[in-house]
């Protein structure tokens, strides 16, 4: 088990210190635990020294060995000390409470949901000037609101489903959205927070009261709900991307066999008998939903699909390993992008590990994500106003 906490500052030389950054007050932070701990099993120790950091439900950070220890959560482990993130003298740093600044060089967010996956925690990173991992903030934002991702694709010529949108504020005036479905695409409908993840809060409505229902459940957990039709004969494929020197890489394809009805959150992230994913066997990942990895395709299907996947993650900044979803009507063979997922469940380890053109252990994962926010993330204390614009004394 690696040590999460500092070493001597004198330390020298030193491996790069990288601070896996996970929990949050999202309705996922227990699978952003699980996610992390399977993660840092994963990272380097000849390369990185891992300082595992815990964002409470009150947003602020802390850390302490325990945090490497999944059987210590109940649900957040005891003896965790306040973090503060910064820049000092010699750059990055990290202050523990009671003890002396740290020097880190990278920020990994491994976050799902709200409050981390969404971009706040990366801008409060990007101010800082401290070099974090995947997207940046602006496309973390758009990426976790799915109608606006879908603007996003669509614009980048990708297929996607008609949709309306209902506000929060607007949710009572059922006359509104239930004409709008109806005059758009009809019933059955996928009701579903238009910010939240893993099928949380996700419903089928068959008819305009079930829709009323459903909407107003939704409005309770999100402050937009997204109405799209429901895909007929529904064949799910996924597939995660990365830019490596200027090119990029897919994962395997991954499609997760069929079920009757929508995968709930326990199908996806808990095994069969019961047990946190990752208790017992932390790189276990999601491996228990049964699927098929590079399942046959047409090879004009699946030039479709890497090509929507491609116009996406460049429309979207071409940066992390970001897991799209798309969806296939199996009997037309239409194909839609579904969602974006900037921070994968186990950054989806297991389709990197099983793609066939570039084959990439967990380990070396994080290695690129690591290198390549370190690359392209440099914080300048230069006077940022050009000599034109100056209105005070310099």
């Amino acid at each position: 088990m690696q040590n999460t906490t500092p070493h001597s500052a004198k330390d020298t030389p030193r491996k790069a210190r990288i601070v896996v950054l996970f929990g949050g007050s999202s309705p996922e932070h227990d699978v952003s635990v699980i996610s992390a701990s399977q993660l840092m099993d994963a990272v380097d120790v000849r390369r990185f020294e891992v300082i595992a950091v815990h964002m409470g439900w009150d947003n602020l950070f802390r850390t302490g060995p325990a945090l490497r220890d999944v059987r210590r959560y109940r649900p957040v482990p005891a003896g965790l000390k306040l973090v503060q993130f910064g820049w000092g003298d010699r750059g990055a740093q990290m202050v523990v409470e009671g003890q002396d600044p740290y020097p880190i060089d990278c920020v990994l967010p491994v976050f799902h949901g709200t409050y981390g996956e969404d971009g706040r925690v990366q801008a409060y990173f990007e101010l800082l000037g401290i070099p974090v991992t995947g997207f940046n903030a602006l496309n973390s934002a758009l990426a976790m609101r799915k109608d606006l991702t879908k603007m996003v694709a669509k614009l980048a010529g990708v297929n996607v489903l008609d949709h309306v949108v209902v506000r929060r504020e607007d949710a009572g005036d059922s006359d509104s959205f239930v004409n709008a479905v109806e005059a758009g695409f009809g019933f059955p409908v996928i009701v579903k927070p238009a910010s939240l993840g893993s099928s949380i809060g996700v419903g089928l409505a068959k008819n305009a009261d079930e829709l009323r229902e459903l909407v107003a459940g939704v409005a309770l957990q999100d402050t937009h709900v997204l109405i799209e039709p429901q895909v007929q004969n529904l064949q799910e494929y996924n597939i995660a991307v990365r830019q490596v020197a200027g090119k990029l890489e897919f994962s395997a394809i991954e499609r997760p066999k069929g079920a009757d009805d929508l995968l709930d959150f326990k199908t996806k992230y808990l095994p069969s008998n019961g047990a946190v994913k990752g208790q017992s066997l932390p790189s276990e990942g999601m491996l228990s939903l049964t699927r098929d990895i590079n399942p046959d395709m047409a090879e004009a299907e699946k030039s479709t699909l890497l090509g929507y996947a491609q116009s996406v993650f460049l429309g979207l900044g071409g940066r992390g390993a970001p897991r799209m979803d798309f969806m296939m009507n199996a009997q037309t063979r239409e194909i839609w992008f579904n969602e974006i997922n900037p921070i994968p469940g186990s950054y989806g380890f297991f389709l990197w590990e099983a793609s066939r053109d570039n084959p990439t252990l967990f380990p070396e994962l994080v290695t690129h994500l690591v290198e390549e926010a370190m690359k392209d993330t440099l914080k300048t204390f230069e006077d940022p106003v050009p000599q034109a614009a100056h209105l005070l004394p310099r």
